[in-house]
């Protein structure tokens, strides 16, 4: 069940961070297909996540990158948690599901 855990944490993160780079260089509406039909932050704030900032959801996902190696241990699942709910999108999603994971795995 880790590995599962670890490897949705890694996609999660790469996600993360691929995505928040190309919009902060303004190609996501060229490289992203539909990019333009997500909905708008202001609408949807839980999509967004908490801050709804690409800087912050790029350093929660260099955060996530970085913890995976440690999911073993039940205080990195619950950061794993955190910084997907910090981040939010659907790497973010992604994350919360791998902690969640590890969290149940560490736990029984």
């Amino acid at each position: 069940m880790f590995d599962f855990a670890f490897a949705l944490g890694i996609v999660g993160a790469l996600t993360l961070i691929i995505v928040n780079l190309l919009r902060l260089l303004g190609l996501a509406d060229v490289i992203i297909p539909f990019y333009w039909l997500i909905p708008s932050i202001q609408i949807f704030p839980l999509i967004g996540g908490m801050s709804g900032d690409s800087i912050v959801s790029i350093i929660c996902g260099m955060i996530v990158l970085i913890s995976s190696r440690r999911i073993h241990g039940l205080a990195w699942s619950i950061i794993l948690i955190i910084a997907g709910v910090v981040a939010g999108g659907i790497g973010g999603a992604l994350i919360i599901i791998g902690g969640i994971l590890a969290l149940i795995s560490n736990l029984t």
